[in-house]
Order: structure tokens, then C-alpha cells, then sequence
């Protein structure tokens, strides 16, 4: 008798491909993957440590599936239970805490999910590191890069994933080949430091900009869109696919933190609001129809109400299209953590909403810029019953319109008609 597994993610892009991975080693093991919020044999939960919530979202989580079936096998695995597996150990409803390490190697630690489990189950030379299908999602995400090395003030993810590793070409070729033959129209590259593809592996050197090239080569592939780029990886041939390649979205998320370049200083971070600013124009005046997102985090220890309103007054000039706006949550284990002069949270929160209204703003203002284009569009799922369909551009605008619930997984072209705070509403070419 098959047995059921149940997988949810936290965090990231990267834990969301990691979780796929994992729910086909557990259907290559026997499982058969339910929802979290059913009744299952084994509950898996793919953890985040950004944030304190993340932490305590992951406990909570744990213990739901155990609740849900007290005979069950429960894991809790990803960057949590790397940075603090004794911590997690301790926790009764967990049976299992598997880090970054060993996550990889989960189906050899759990029960067979069946009494016929094929015997040949790893006969694919890549064993477990590539997927087949990215379940639930139209667009397929694709780790090319994994770790990181510039040890910024306020990160533990050095200490969660390691140091910055790449995936050997071939093998991210291979992946993105398989995925556009399961039907996935779109390819994202993800990576803990995206920009720094390719550094760790001089003999073969391919950078992010080469094997973009090679990607797009892939047979039957629609697009391809960059996850998040340092600001100082940001090379002019990254700016000349987005803005000339047929294949590669016009789209860039370039991370901030701060529009201070004192506290850019106190983060560690290797640029200053000069180079930022510099960029991003350069990029607005090469393509303007191009998406351009920031990460801003807000409440930095030792962020005054001067160094938050030059971040503010930054943010306010630069034509970027929209923003992800974080309050700085303490980590043990780094620099930040025993800074002085932290910010009290109802400042974090206060600031939070200040930048969280201007991101609207300017979502809003790019998106009154984009009506009278038509652009190729994504259909990832219907909207409503009025027959409302929803997807995404190349250049991150979130587009609702009315057509057949078929082209849900298709590229299609729809023109612009109208704005609002949440999407842009347009007409089938």
C-alpha cells in the first residue's frame, strides 16, 4: 500500500525548487504527494531563517502535521534547520531535522512510501539533481547558483547554504531542456548571488551572460527571466539581453537595502547609492517599458530618521517600477545582531508602510505607462468565474483578461486597456 507525503515551502525561490526536487525523490521512494493540509504518512517542511517569523513559522508548521496525524514521520528541513538544528532537535512533534547538507540525500532517511519501490528508481545518471516538472507552476524555476561569500552584516544565509557554488553548464542546460518539455513556457534563473555564476569553475568559465546565450538556445524554449542580481553584476551584456535578446524578459530585480550610503557602509555592502542610481537609469533609458524592482530593508540598526528619509527621497526619484520592502529582523550568528542602537519595531513598522505606499505608487505609475502596449503574456491560472484569466508579462506586469480557460500554460498577446493598484486589464490580440 502507498503511503502520503506532504511537502510545504518557506522562504525563497531557491527552497521552492529544492522542494521540488525533493517531492520527486519521494515519489521515486513510493509517496504519493498530498496537500500539507491533509491527513499524511510523512509531513516535510522545507524551512526559511530571514526572519524571526520565518523561524516560528516553521515550528508551527511542524507541529501542525503532527497534530493532524500523531503516527506521522515529520521533517523539517532547509536553512532553519541548518543554522540550528540542536534547537530543533529539542521540538517533540519532529522526528527528523535535515540541513541545506543533507537535504539531498531525504528519501534514503524516511520509510519507503510503498512495498514496490522500483528497484532501478536512481537509474538516471543525474540522480536527484535535476527535476522533470516544476507541479503547480506554470513558470519553472532553474538553480543555477547556490551559497554565498560577501558575508553582508545582517545575513545568515552564508551560514545556511554555504559558499557560493555553480551548477555545471551542461547540467543547467539539461534542466531547462527537461523542464520546456514538460511545457513550461517560462524559465527563471535563481541563485543565492545569481552574478556570481560560473566564478567557482575557471576551467570550464562560462558566465551569466554566456550561459543566458546558451539557454535561449534550448529547442522549443519561450523565455527566460533573471531572478535578482547584485547591483555590481549587473554587466552591460546582462543589460543587452534584457534589452535586445527575443528570449530574455525586460525585466531586472536589482537589490538596494538601503538608499543611505552610510548605512549602506554598516551593511557591508560594496556599492553606493551613486553606482545604484547610475544603473538603474541606464538600464530606464536603454529599455522604458523594462520592469525594475528593488529589495529595500527598513530599521537597519543604527537607521536614523535622516538615513530612512534619504532612503525615501532615493527611492522617490529613481524610476524603478516597484519595490520589496523588509524590516531588519535580528540573526544570532551575525554582525548585525550585536550592533547597537537597533530600531524599535514600531519605527520598523512605520517606515515599512512609508515605503510599501510609495512601492504602490510607482507599480501603479509603470503600470499607466504600459496601457496602449500589447505584450506576450504568461496565462498562469483563471482569475474568476467571469472567465477572467491572469498572467504575467515579460516585464512583470500582472495582467487579467478575458479568454478560454485552455491557454492557462501559454504565451499569448494581449493589449492594454486600463490600470488599477493591482494589475492591468487588457484584450486578447
Amino acid at each position: 500500500m502507498r503511503k502520503t507525503a506532504a511537502i510545504t515551502t518557506l522562504g525563497c525561490k531557491l527552497n521552492q525548487y529544492d522542494s521540488e526536487r525533493l517531492r520527486e525523490q519521494l515519489m521515486r521512494r513510493g509517496y504519493d504527494i498530498v496537500d500539507f493540509d491533509a491527513v499524511a504518512d510523512l509531513y516535510v517542511v522545507n524551512s526559511c531563517t530571514v526572519t524571526a517569523k520565518s523561524d516560528r513559522d516553521a515550528r508551527r508548521l511542524a507541529r501542525q502535521g503532527k497534530r493532524r496525524n500523531p503516527a506521522a514521520f515529520v521533517v523539517l528541513t532547509g536553512c532553519y534547520a541548518e543554522v540550528a538544528p540542536e534547537k530543533l532537535a529539542e521540538i517533540p512533534e519532529i522526528d527528523l531535522v535535515l540541513g541545506n547538507t543533507e537535504k539531498e540525500s531525504l528519501a534514503s532517511h524516511v520509510p519507503p512510501g510503498s512495498d514496490l519501490v522500483a528497484a532501478d528508481e536512481d537509474r538516471d545518471p543525474h540522480g536527484e539533481r535535476l527535476i522533470e516538472s516544476f507541479a503547480g507552476h506554470t513558470r519553472a524555476f532553474v538553480k543555477v547558483q547556490e551559497g554565498c561569500d560577501a558575508h553582508c552584516a545582517y545575513c545568515i544565509i552564508p551560514q545556511a547554504r554555504g559558499a557560493s557554488r555553480s551548477v555545471a553548464p551542461v547540467d543547467a542546460v539539461e534542466q531547462v531542456e527537461r523542464l520546456v518539455a514538460a511545457g513550461h513556457p517560462e524559465i527563471v534563473l535563481i541563485g543565492v548571488h545569481l552574478g556570481w555564476y560560473g566564478r567557482d569553475i575557471p576551467e570550464e568559465y562560462v558566465d551569466l551572460e554566456e550561459l543566458t546565450r546558451w539557454l535561449c538556445e534550448v529547442p522549443g524554449l519561450g523565455r527566460v527571466r533573471f531572478s535578482s542580481i547584485e547591483p555590481c553584476e549587473v554587466s552591460e551584456g546582462i543589460i543587452d539581453l534584457v534589452v535586445r535578446h527575443p528570449k530574455v524578459c525586460r525585466h531586472l530585480h536589482v537589490p538596494l537595502q538601503s538608499g543611505s550610503d552610510a548605512v549602506l557602509a554598516a551593511m557591508g555592502r560594496p556599492y553606493d547609492t551613486a553606482h545604484y542610481g547610475d544603473l538603474v537609469q541606464r538600464v530606464r533609458k536603454a529599455c522604458p517599458a523594462a520592469g525594475i524592482g528593488a529589495d529595500v530593508m527598513v530599521g537597519f540598526p543604527g537607521e536614523t530618521d535622516a538615513h530612512f528619509e534619504a532612503t525615501r527621497s532615493f527611492l522617490e526619484a529613481l524610476p524603478l517600477s516597484y519595490l520589496h520592502v523588509f524590516a531588519y529582523s535580528p540573526r544570532p550568528g551575525t554582525r548585525a545582531a550585536e550592533m547597537p542602537d537597533q530600531v524599535r519595531p514600531d519605527l520598523k513598522r512605520t517606515r515599512s508602510r512609508v515605503l510599501t505606499n510609495l512601492s504602490a505608487r510607482k507599480r501603479l505609475e509603470f503600470a499607466e505607462r504600459s496601457v496602449g502596449e500589447t505584450v506576450d503574456v504568461v496565462v498562469e491560472e483563471p482569475l474568476d468565474e467571469e472567465g477572467f484569466l491572469i498572467g504575467m508579462s515579460d516585464n512583470y506586469l500582472r495582467v487579467r483578461f478575458q479568454a478560454p480557460p485552455e491557454l492557462r500554460g501559454r504565451t499569448v498577446r494581449v493589449r492594454l486597456t486600463a490600470a488599477d493598484p493591482h494589475s492591468v486589464t487588457g484584450c486578447l490580440v
